[in-house]
C-alpha cells in the first residue's frame, strides 16, 4: 500500500509540475504580448542575433515550446525568415536549460514550501480579486504557476526518496548508458516536456537513485525526445514548418551525438577543471554545455542549411490559385476570364466562411462550384476560421497581383473594363469576410451569456443569416443578366430588411430595460457589421456577375428597409 502511495505521490508531483508549467507559459505569453513580439522581429537580422534572441527569450519565458510556437507563427506570416527562425530555435535549446539551473538552485537548496506557498497564496488572490486579462491577473497566474511547479517538484523529490527505500540503487549500476538515454527519450516523448524529464532526473540524482553519468545520459535522451515530439507535431504542417523541424532534428542529433560520445570527457571537465562537485549543478552544467557546444558548431552552418532546406523541401500543397498560371498572361482575353473564375472561387469561399460562423452549411452559392470546392479548407468538415480567412486573404493577394500586372499589358477596351469591375469585386468580397471576422467574439458572448434574452440573439442572427444566404443561393439558377439583376435587387432589399428589423428589435430592448448598456451596444455593433458584410457581398456579386452598365445601374438603386 505504501508503495502505491509513493508512486501516486511521484505521479501527482509530475502532474502538478506540468500544470504549473502550462500556467506559467500562458501567463508569460499574455504578459509578453506586443513587446516580446517586437523584440523578436527587430533583433533577428543575423544568425548570431537570432541565436541570442532564442537564448534570452526562452530563459525569460521558461519555455522553449512557447518560443517555438511564436516563431512558427511568425515564420508562417513571413515576419521572420527561415534562417532567423532556425537561429532562434537553436538558441532556445540553450535557453531552456535555465529551468534546470533555477530548480537546482531553489528546488533542492531551500525550503520549497516556504517559497511555494506564499507564491500560490499571493498569486491566487491576485487572480481572484482582479479583472481577468489585466497585468495584475497575469502576474498572479505567473506566481501560481511557479508555486505549483515547486510543490510538484517537492512531491517528486519526496516520492523519489520513498521509492529508493524499496530497492538498491546499485542494481542500476550495471545498466548501459544507452538504457538511460532511451528512458529519457521515451519519457520526454510521452509527457512532452524535456524540463519535466530533467526535474525527475534531478530528483533521482538528489536521492542517489542514479549516478551522475546515468543522469547525463537521461538528459541527452530528453533532448532527443523533444525532437520526436516536434516531428510528430508537424506531420501535417506547412513546408516552412517542415524545414524548421528538419533543422531542429539535425541540430539535436549533432549536439546529442557529441554529448553521448564525449560524455566522460565533458563530465570530467565540469567536475575537474571547473570544480563543480555538487551532482545537481554538474548535471545542469552538462545539459547547458553540450547544447552550447551544439549551437557554436551549428552557428556558421545556419545560412548554408537554410539554402539547402529551401532547395530540397518544396511546397507540396496545392496552390490557392486554380485557373491563373504564368502562361495566362500571353492571351489577355483568356487572362481576364481566368481572373473572373478565380474571383468566383473567392466569392464562393467568402460566402461559405461567413455561413460557417453561424454554424450554417456552406450550401448557398451563385454558381456550380463543385470542381472549385475540391480540397478547399473552408468546405471541409470542421473548417478553422483563422486558417480559411488567411487563405482568402492570400487568394485575394494572388489574384490582385496578377490583375495589376495584366493592367500594364495592352488590353482591349472590353477586357480593360471587365478587369476594372473584377478588382473591386475582389476587395468587396474580402471586406465582407472581414466584417464577420470582427464580430466573432461578440457572437460568442451571445452563446455564453446567462441572460436568456441576450442569449436568444444567437438564433435570431443565425436565422437572419439563413434568410440572406438562402436568397443568395437563388442566383445559381439565374443565367440571364436581367434575372440576375432582379435577384440581386431582391438580395439587396433583403439585407436592408434584415438590418432594419433587427435594429428595431434591439431598440425595443432598450425600452424593456432587460439588457445592459454593453449588451445593447454589442447587439447594435453585430447588426451593423453584418449589414456591412451583406452589402459588401452584394456589391461584389453585382460587379462579378453583371455587365458594366447593369452594375452601375444596380449601384444607384436605393431599396427600402
Amino acid at each position: 500500500m505504501s508503495d502505491e502511495i509513493d508512486v501516486w505521490r511521484l505521479v501527482a508531483g509530475l502532474g502538478l509540475f506540468l500544470f504549473g508549467m502550462a500556467t506559467m507559459e500562458r501567463a508569460l505569453r499574455d504578459l509578453a504580448g506586443r513587446t516580446f513580439k517586437r523584440f523578436i522581429t527587430q533583433q533577428t537580422a543575423t544568425p548570431l542575433k537570432s541565436v541570442v534572441v532564442g537564448v534570452l527569450s526562452t530563459a525569460a519565458l521558461q519555455s522553449s515550446s512557447v518560443v517555438s510556437l511564436i516563431v512558427l507563427a511568425f515564420l508562417g506570416a513571413g515576419i521572420v525568415s527561415l534562417a532567423s527562425a532556425i537561429g532562434i530555435v537553436f538558441g532556445a535549446n540553450v535557453g531552456t536549460t535555465a529551468t534546470g539551473w533555477i530548480v537546482a538552485t531553489l528546488g533542492f537548496k531551500v525550503d520549497i514550501e516556504a517559497l511555494a506557498l506564499p507564491l500560490i497564496a499571493c498569486g491566487a488572490f491576485a487572480v481572484v480579486w482582479t479583472r481577468s486579462a489585466t497585468r495584475v491577473a497575469g502576474l498572479g497566474n505567473l506566481m501560481v504557476g511557479l508555486g505549483l511547479m515547486l510543490i510538484g517538484l517537492d512531491f517528486m523529490k519526496s516520492g523519489a526518496i520513498a521509492a529508493t527505500q524499496s530497492f538498491d540503487p546499485a542494481t542500476l549500476a550495471e545498466r548501459s548508458l544507452l538504457v538511460f538515454l532511451a528512458a529519457g527519450l521515451l519519457l520526454t516523448a510521452v509527457i512532452q516536456s524535456s524540463s519535466a524529464t530533467i526535474m525527475i532526473t534531478l530528483s533521482a540524482l538528489y536521492v542517489s537513485a542514479i549516478s551522475l553519468h546515468a543522469a547525463a545520459a537521461v538528459a541527452i535522451g530528453a533532448d532527443l525526445g523533444t525532437t520526436i515530439t516536434a516531428v510528430l507535431g508537424t506531420l501535417a504542417g506547412s513546408v516552412d514548418k517542415k524545414r524548421l523541424v528538419v533543422a531542429i532534428v539535425l541540430f539535436n542529433v549533432l549536439a546529442n551525438a557529441i554529448a553521448f560520445i564525449f560524455l566522460d570527457q565533458l563530465l570530467y571537465f565540469i567536475t575537474g577543471p571547473l570544480g563543480v562537485t555538487d551532482p545537481l549543478f554538474a548535471l545542469v552544467a552538462f545539459h547547458s554545455l553540450f547544447n552550447g557546444i551544439g549551437v557554436l558548431l551549428a552557428l556558421p552552418l545556419i545560412r548554408p542549411l537554410t539554402h539547402w532546406l529551401s532547395e530540397h523541401f518544396l511546397e507540396q500543397q496545392p496552390p490557392l490559385l486554380r485557373h491563373i498560371n504564368k502562361s495566362s498572361m500571353a492571351v489577355p482575353e483568356a487572362a481576364v476570364e481566368n481572373i473572373r473564375r478565380e474571383t468566383y472561387r473567392l466569392l464562393d469561399q467568402v460566402a461559405a466562411l461567413n455561413q460557417s460562423v453561424f454554424a450554417l452549411p456552406p450550401d448557398a452559392s451563385f454558381y456550380d462550384s463543385k470542381e472549385d470546392r475540391l480540397a478547399t479548407a473552408v468546405f471541409g468538415s470542421h473548417p478553422d476560421f483563422d486558417q480559411c480567412y488567411g487563405n482568402i486573404k492570400q487568394l485575394e493577394g494572388d489574384i490582385l497581383t496578377f490583375a495589376l500586372r495584366l493592367q500594364r499589358e495592352p488590353l482591349g477596351s472590353e477586357e480593360s473594363a471587365r478587369l476594372g469591375q473584377l478588382i473591386p469585386a475582389i476587395r468587396n468580397a474580402v471586406h465582407s469576410a472581414k466584417s464577420v471576422k470582427d464580430i466573432r467574439e461578440d457572437l460568442r458572448s451571445f452563446e455564453d451569456s446567462v441572460n436568456d434574452r441576450f442569449h436568444s440573439y444567437t438564433n435570431q442572427f443565425r436565422e437572419s443569416e439563413r434568410e440572406f444566404y438562402e436568397l443568395l443561393g437563388r442566383l445559381m439558377h439565374a443565367e440571364l443578366d436581367t434575372l440576375r439583376f432582379e435577384r440581386l435587387v431582391d438580395l439587396k432589399s433583403k439585407a436592408e430588411q434584415i438590418h432594419g428589423r433587427l435594429h428595431q428589435r434591439i431598440y425595443d430592448e432598450v425600452r424593456r430595460a432587460e439588457l445592459s448598456r454593453i449588451e445593447i451596444s454589442t447587439l447594435l455593433n453585430v447588426n451593423r457589421e453584418l449589414h456591412v458584410s451583406h452589402l459588401s457581398l452584394v456589391s461584389s456579386l453585382a460587379d462579378a456577375l453583371l455587365g458594366i452598365e447593369a452594375a452601375n445601374e444596380f449601384e444607384s438603386i436605393k431599396v427600402a428597409s
